[in-house]
């Protein structure tokens, strides 16, 4: 496992306003100790558990630090911060052996794996076409419920991991915007819902997945395994996926991670995608769509979006489209759910056809032009102020 001393991806500017709200706040005595600062950085829940206070307490400590650390890297003195934290870190792991994290076993670098496309023109762009068709893939969901169903296995609504009652009656004068802000949103933001929100499938799943050859698994794959394992348990089958991607979201190289080299693309790249953040923001988006509903998780997606391109990163079209859909798909999932929707569901096997539900076929030889044309009139640029010289 590797530690996460920084922000995840996921809805950076919105939870940074949030979480300046806590930042200005805390006033708890019993939360400022030292060792409650740093503990939540190797924290690991043991087990499935809805019921976390300790957890919960280590978990906003995490999140509270999230504004210093950002202000401490704009103003030039983010390695010093993320260097003490590292000390305090490795203090709190000889205290507590618990907590050293366990050597991965499954999910290894492949050295040997391309993450590139050779059938492709070795410059890398980011598709502008849409990589899925929304509704297909809702309809391609239910369909998976629904031929699990007739196998016996009847779908669950699943209950969400929410802060402790007890917490919540000790912090709500210290935290004003507790109760606004969900334990799911905090999770996602700090990139730690395998740390804070453990299901207790991931290892069955994660053996699923390093099973399977080389680009092979769809996303029907991925959801019905998913499904199966959490015994049609919808909440748990999307936050596991996402859990197992979490927990390697920070990985240096994780485009040749095992479990990536599973997957299929779901994205449209030309020569190289990001594989690993498409899996991982879909689901983390679905599942936030599954647990707060359409409209909220839509405000976060767009709100991470824009926290993106503040950031630099200006196309990124393919993230954007998931930023802004994934919850969509999953709130559809809970409504099929809550409203029986899979009893008048009318099934259809084609569902389940990858063309179907994902667009992966844009067209990028207009834009590999351009770019090339691009690359030639930089070279020449260069070529002449050498001559030049």
């Amino acid at each position: 496992m590797v530690l996460s001393l920084q922000p995840s991806p996921l809805v950076k500017t919105f939870i940074l306003c949030l979480l300046f709200t806590l930042t200005m706040s805390v006033q708890a005595q019993d939360l400022e100790s030292e060792e409650n600062k740093y503990l939540g950085y190797i924290y690991q829940q043991p087990s499935y558990q809805l019921d976390d206070p300790k957890g919960d307490i280590l978990l906003l400590w995490t999140a509270k630090q999230v504004p210093q650390y950002i202000w401490a890297s704009l103003v030039g003195k983010g390695s010093e911060l993320r260097e003490y934290r590292e000390d305090k870190i490795e203090e709190l792991l000889i205290k507590f052996p618990v907590y050293h994290p366990e050597q991965e076993l499954l999910n290894l670098s492949e050295s040997d794996y391309n993450p590139y496309n050779t059938n492709h023109e070795p410059i890398i762009l980011e598709g502008h076409k849409n990589p899925y068709k929304v509704n297909h893939v809702i309809l391609m969901m239910k369909q998976v419920i629904v031929e699990e169903m007739q196998k016996g296995m009847t779908p669950l609504i699943g209950k969400p991991h929410e802060w402790s009652p007890e917490n919540e009656k000790k912090l709500k004068k210290m935290f004003p915007l507790f109760r606004r802000i969900s334990k799911a949103l905090v999770a996602l933001a700090r990139g730690v819902t395998s740390n804070f929100m453990v299901t207790g499938t991931e290892d069955q799943l994660k053996e699923y997945i390093v099973s399977r050859p080389r680009d092979s698994i769809t996303l029907e794959e991925m959801f019905r395994a998913s499904y199966r394992i959490n015994g049609g348990d919808v909440y748990l089958a999307l936050l596991t996926v996402e859990n197992i991607l979490s927990r390697f979201w920070s990985t240096p190289g994780r485009d040749r991670l095992t479990i990536t080299t599973k997957l299929k693309t779901i994205s449209n790249y030309n020569y190289k995608d990001d594989k690993f953040g498409s899996w991982y923001h879909l689901f983390g988006v679905m599942y936030f769509g599954y647990v707060q509903g359409r409209i909220t998780s839509q405000t976060v997606g767009m709100f991470e979006s824009l926290g993106s391109h503040i950031l630099g990163r200006k196309d990124e079209q393919q993230e954007d489209f998931i930023n802004r859909t994934g919850g969509r798909i999953g709130a559809a999932l809970r409504q099929f759910v809550e409203k029986k929707g899979y009893q008048r569901f009318v099934s259809n096997p084609h569902y389940l056809n990858e063309k179907f539900y994902m667009t992966l076929d844009e067209n990028f030889a207009k834009r590999l032009n351009k770019a090339k044309k691009k690359a030639a009139r930089t070279a020449d640029k260069t070529a002449k102020k050498k001559a030049a010289q």
